[in-house]
């Protein structure tokens, strides 16, 4: 019996890693996998799996145990995000470490899929990610340009793709309705700039969206507040659920969103999506189409953004269909580069 070995930043309640977990199970189903999957997680997201494998969890910080299943694992996978990266802590970056000298210690096959890499805002942490990227049984398939040339100049098993959370939706229709779904984490000290500018849409309803659950929620329902009281705008209390959040970016004309997932959702549903300016945001959405340029710093932003699309004419419907393109092309990689390291 095969044993996957799978590690991700899973069961925080964070829509963009479960959909990232939702998809990489939906391959792996694809391509027949039978066997087992361990993951070093607390908790998991809902999800369906076939008779052909099941999957059990562990303690994510249960050393022993961990180090246990690699060494009784075929392939070690890194399951999609930024994993290797220090902005939200430094422990972050050697937990992950951590794993995969492990598994080269054990000569395990280590998969990086839909990875990118960074911020590394430590000088110290940039010797130890080359030091794993030289490993000669590492395949990596990144979700933007500069992680991959960064991979590529030490290992020549690196591929370049996109990110493929949106794999898990099913085909259906399209329906949008006048409605702009706010996906937002930051506190803005402009939130009056936002205000005015929702208020040109006066048919429109607004959606806020908590991407993340453990971050997202006081600034989401103190933006319904203020849109209640200074607008006429129908704007519903904040919605939390994995699927609700699909189906209102699904069914929205436009997706304001500081998150990456839910652009990456609007793009792939052809809504006009604005995105806040960060490195990760900007280095995934342009690496699907480097024209791509509605980034926000402020919310200040959003009215200019707003009037260069009218202006420019981009064609955000082109994006997605592009970008339907690059993910197809992707999870074929993917599930190519998982066969292979299962034989």
């Amino acid at each position: 019996m095969k044993k996957i070995f799978l590690i991700g930043y899973y069961g925080y309640k964070n829509y963009g890693d479960d959909l990232l977990f939702k998809a990489l199970i939906k391959i792996l189903e694809d391509i027949g996998f039978e066997g087992k999957i361990v993951i070093p997680a607390d908790e998991l997201p809902e999800y369906q799996v076939n008779n052909n494998f099941f999957i059990e969890k562990i303690s994510k910080y249960d050393i022993l145990n961990i180090n246990n299943n690699i060494k009784k694992s075929d392939v070690v996978i890194y399951g999609g995000g930024n994993l290797f990266q220090t902005e939200t802590s430094l422990k972050s970056f050697y937990y992950y470490y951590y794993i995969a000298k492990q598994a080269i210690k054990n000569n395990k096959k280590v998969l990086f899929l839909s990875q990118g890499f960074g911020p590394l805002k430590h000088k110290v942490v940039k010797p130890k990610l080359k030091k794993i990227l030289k490993y000669d049984r590492l395949t990596g398939v990144y979700r933007d340009i500069t992680s991959h040339k960064y991979s590529k100049k030490f290992n020549e098993n690196s591929y370049l793709g996109v990110d493929i959370g949106p794999y898990y939706f099913k085909d259906s229709n399209i329906i949008k309705k006048n409605k702009i779904s706010l996906c937002l984490k930051n506190e803005y000290y402009d939130i009056e700039n936002l205000i005015n500018f929702l208020s040109i849409f006066e048919d429109y309803e607004v959606s806020t969206l908590v991407i993340n659950s453990n971050q997202d929620a006081i600034m989401n329902y103190y933006l319904v507040e203020e849109i209640r009281a200074k607008t006429k705008l129908n704007a519903v209390f904040p919605f939390k659920d994995f699927d609700k959040i699909i189906e209102e970016i699904k069914t929205s004309k436009i997706v304001i969103s500081d998150r990456l997932h839910s652009s990456i959702t609007a793009a792939y549903f052809n809504s006009i999506f604005f995105t806040y300016n960060n490195s990760k945001n900007k280095r995934v959405l342009k690496t699907i189409d480097k024209s791509y340029n509605f980034f926000y710093k402020n919310l200040m932003d959003l009215p200019f953004l707003y009037s260069d699309k009218e202006t420019k004419n981009y064609d955000f419907k082109g994006y997605g269909e592009v970008y339907k393109e690059k993910l197809a092309q992707t999870v074929d990689i993917t599930k190519e580069v998982i066969q292979n390291a299962l034989k």
